[in-house]
């Protein structure tokens, strides 16, 4: 038994105390938690870190949490993401503007919807645990609603964007219900850093099966499903990814088992737990970080299609093009990653430092001499790819650390409100990109499916946000990683 000569700073407790073990000191239900400090943290967080190097998940835990989390769930959002603008003001007949304002406006809910979600999922307590339980009863009414998101019926033009925007927000907060579980749950089923992260990358590599699908494939999918009705295509592809979506949710519900968890202040407002959160200092520029990330990536995929059919005036480009992004993608994060994050001991502000400055370099050439040939569009399309699709890794296992960086700093279990804010994060980011995207085209005169016919203020706008927003949001994913608290948590090298 170890003596801390520290006090407690849980729920009033300022008495000197025994530990247990390094484990109950930080993760036992029955035991103080005693807030690192400069003298303790050396002694006793890193013997604490030391035990949990064993492994604790089972493959079939590994494996239904990845499925579950980036398979059908994953093919939705990428749908969402990639092609619901073109949706809206190609097949629906959503205007633009008006479909770039319902997609600010629910980012503007998300704020406030986002980090409430979250600590109600803290808050959970049932027979199946705090965060499983979502896993269960989410997966349908979020089926539904996407189904009926791309369900185009036949509606006045002020029917089409009331019916929208409820959809789209519904969307959104079901998105989040079931997202902040899913995150939430993973550090409280294994506290092995390099578990986790191995987890996350398979996830991520699924994720990227599901994303190179969607953008290689949905043109050609719709129109066999639709029988040459694109409104029902989508329709029918997302009820097909909604049902594998039911069915690997319910598959990690029943697998995936919740270990490290301690109680809530009950009588603390959830705002309160907002408020702590906040004064770790640490949050405000990883939660930029997380948002600016989505940029990134968004803007390349929501932009795509447009640069595609508008700006190289060649629909049938669309899944060639995608499948080099997708492909290189896929590359880039199951192959070049590990070696990346193995060469720099873990460091991710090392990481993240080099892969994207490799994309600061490559984004301007394609900003202007990308059109001008399809070689070294290829080329350059598939070296940025490799390298800007490893945000997707990047954020979920930053938001993992934050996790554990925001207990061992408050001695609080956030998870469900630090994952709320990591997705609201990406969902400000997707937002910003189809919000952009949208504002560009209504303020350059776009004429939907006008091939070859759109004014060079569009195209210009077109190329810009594909090549020039992604090389600026490159610049600042660079800077905002520098403040990533690695070192007080020790990892990596700085």
């Amino acid at each position: 038994m170890t003596t801390c000569a520290v006090n407690c700073d849980i729920r009033g407790c300022r008495k000197t105390h025994v530990c247990v073990s390094p484990e109950t000191l930080f993760f036992g239900k029955n035991a103080c938690y005693t807030k690192p400090t400069t003298k303790n943290t050396g002694t006793y967080f890193k013997k604490g870190m030391k035990t949990m190097n064993k492994h604790e998940l089972s493959f079939s835990q590994k494996i239904w949490w990845a499925m579950g989390q980036a398979t059908g769930r994953q093919f939705i959002t990428a749908l969402v993401s990639t092609y619901i603008l073109v949706f809206l003001t190609d097949i629906f007949g959503v205007a633009a503007g008006a479909a770039g304002a319902i997609m600010t406006a629910a980012t503007i809910w998300d704020a406030v919807n986002d980090p409430i979600m979250g600590t109600l999922a803290d808050r959970t307590r049932t027979k199946w645990g705090t965060y499983r339980p979502y896993l269960l009863f989410v997966p349908l009414p979020l089926s539904i609603v996407s189904v009926l998101l791309f369900a185009a019926p036949e509606l006045s033009a002020s029917g089409k964007i009331v019916y929208t925007a409820v959809l789209y927000i519904c969307y959104g907060m079901l998105v989040t219900a079931i997202e902040i579980p899913f995150n939430a749950i993973l550090p409280a089923m294994s506290k092995n850093e390099m578990e986790r992260n191995d987890v996350i990358s398979l996830s991520t590599f699924i994720a990227s099966i599901m994303i190179l699908i969607v953008s290689s494939f949905t043109t050609n999918l719709v129109d066999v499903l639709g029988g040459g009705n694109p409104a029902k295509g989508y329709m029918v592809l997302v009820l097909i990814a909604a049902v594998l979506m039911c069915v690997t949710s319910w598959g990690a519900f029943i697998k995936c088992k919740e270990k490290y968890t301690v109680e809530a202040e009950k009588k603390e407002n959830p705002f309160q737990s907002v408020s702590k959160l906040f004064r770790v200092k640490e949050v405000y520029p990883m939660l930029a970080f997380w948002c600016v990330g989505c940029i990134l990536f968004g803007c390349t995929m929501s932009s795509s299609i447009y640069y595609c059919m508008y700006y190289l005036m060649n629909p049938a480009l669309i899944s060639t093009y995608m499948l080099v992004i997708s492909v290189s993608g896929m590359a880039g994060v199951m192959v070049l990653m590990p070696i990346i994050l193995r060469a720099v001991k873990g460091s991710m502000k090392k990481a993240v430092t080099f892969t994207q400055t490799i994309c600061v370099i490559c984004f301007p050439i394609l900003f202007f001499f990308g059109g001008k040939s399809i070689t070294l569009l290829y080329v350059l399309i598939a070296v940025t790819s490799m390298f800007s699709t490893m945000t997707n890794a990047f954020r979920p296992m930053t938001v993992v650390g934050m996790t554990e960086y925001v207990f061992q700093s408050t001695g609080q279990q956030m998870n469900g409100t630090i994952s709320a804010i990591g997705g609201f994060a990406y969902k400000c980011g997707t937002a910003v990109c189809n919000a952009l995207l949208a504002g560009v085209l209504a303020a350059t005169g776009y004429i939907a499916g006008a091939i070859g016919e759109q004014p060079q203020a569009v195209m210009t706008g077109i190329n810009a946000v594909r090549f020039l927003v992604p090389c600026l949001a490159c610049v600042l994913y660079i800077i905002l990683i520098q403040f990533y608290p690695e070192k007080k948590m020790g990892k990596g090298a700085q």
